[in-house]
C-alpha cells in the first residue's frame, strides 16, 4: 500500500514558487489531497556562500527521515512529493537505513534527473544544497548532510543508476568518472535508444532487493513541462516518462519514489501539475497490477 507524503522544500535551491506548489496540489487534485504534509523548517543560518540555507535544509530532511523511516516500517511505500530535490537526502537516507537494518542489504538508487546533482561544498558555483544529494548520500561532503538518521553512507557508486542527464558541471564529469557511477546521458539515449538503456539499467540493478527510485520534472523537455526551478532543454516527453516507471515497477524491486521540483509559478496552463497528478495515479495503478493486487 502506497503512502502519500510531501513536503514543500524550497531551501535548497531559494525558489519562493515552491513554497505553496505542494499545498496546490492538495488543494487542486482529488487524488493528493490526502498528502501527510511535512512542513519545512526554518532555522537560524550562518550565511554560508557554499552551502546555502544549511541549518533549515538539515532540521528539515531530518524531519522527512525520521517520517518515511516510520512509513517504510509499518510496511507501506512512500511515495513522496517535494519541492527542490535537496529533500530526498531525507527520504533515500530513509530508505536506505531500512534496507540496512530490516534485510543487511546495501539499496540501489534510480536517479532520473537533467542533472546529476552530485556537487559538494567545494564544487558547487551555486552553493545549493539541492545540487549535492547523491555526493551527500555517498557520504561526500559536508558531514551535516550524510548523518541522516546514521552515520553509514547511504549509497554505493556502484548501485547507482542516472538517467537522462543533460547538465553536468566539469566536477560532477570527474565523480561520475573517478566513481564508475552508471549514467545515461539524454543525448546517450537517443543514441542507444531508451528501451535498451532501461534494459541495461535493469540488468545493472538486478542484484539488488530494494531500490529507491527519484524522479525529477526537470528531466523533461520544458516545453513539455515548464513547471521546474532550473529548466535545461530537451528531454523526456509524457511517453518516456511511463515507460520508464513502467519497465521499472515491473523489473525492479522499487521500496519508495520521489516525484520533486514542481514549481506552480512557473507552470502554464497546469500542464506540470497535470501531469503529477497523472504519474501519482499511473505509479499507483502499476504497481498493483505488477504486484497481482488489481
Amino acid at each position: 500500500m502506497f503512502y502519500l507524503l510531501g513536503c514543500p522544500m524550497h531551501y535548497g535551491v531559494g525558489d519562493d514558487g515552491l513554497i505553496h506548489s505542494l499545498e496546490y496540489l492538495r488543494n487542486h487534485y482529488s487524488n493528493l489531497k490526502n498528502i501527510d504534509l511535512i512542513p519545512e523548517i526554518s532555522m537560524p543560518e550562518e550565511s554560508l556562500r557554499n552551502l546555502r540555507n544549511l541549518n533549515s535544509v538539515i532540521a528539515t530532511c531530518t524531519a522527512i527521515a525520521e517520517k518515511e523511516y516510520t512509513v517504510l516500517t509499518n510496511g507501506k511505500t512512500p511515495l513522496f512529493i517535494a519541492g527542490d530535490h535537496s529533500a530526498v537526502m531525507g527520504s533515500i537516507s530513509a530508505s536506505s537505513t531500512y534496507m540496512r537494518e530490516t534485510m543487511q542489504e546495501d539499496m540501489g538508487l534510480i536517479w532520473v534527473d537533467a542533472h546529476p546533482d552530485i556537487n559538494t561544498e567545494a564544487t558547487t558555483v551555486s552553493g545549493n544544497i539541492h545540487g549535492m544529494p547523491v555526493a551527500a548520500c555517498l557520504g561526500m561532503g559536508e558531514p551535516k548532510l550524510t548523518q541522516f538518521l546514521s552515520d553509514h553512507p547511504k549509497l554505493k557508486p556502484e548501485n547507482i543508476v542516472m538517467l537522462g542527464l543533460r547538465d553536468i558541471d566539469p566536477p560532477e564529469t570527474e565523480f561520475l568518472k573517478n566513481l564508475h557511477i552508471k549514467h545515461y546521458t539524454y543525448d546517450d539515449i537517443l543514441s542507444q535508444g531508451l528501451e535498451n538503456c532501461l534494459a541495461e539499467s535493469c540488468h545493472y540493478l538486478s542484484h539488488l532487493k530494494g531500490v529507491h527510485l527519484s524522479f525529477d520534472i526537470d528531466s523533461m523537455d520544458p516545453a513539455l513541462m515548464p513547471g521546474v526551478s532550473v529548466p535545461v532543454k530537451k528531454g523526456f516527453t509524457k511517453e518516456d516518462v511511463f515507460q520508464i516507471f513502467e519497465i521499472y515497477l515491473k523489473k525492479l524491486p522499487i521500496i519508495a519514489y520521489d516525484i520533486v521540483e514542481f514549481n506552480m509559478e512557473h507552470d502554464i496552463n497546469q500542464k506540470t501539475s497535470d501531469f503529477l497528478s497523472e504519474l501519482v495515479d499511473y505509479i499507483i495503478c502499476r504497481d498493483a497490477e505488477a504486484c497481482g493486487k488489481s
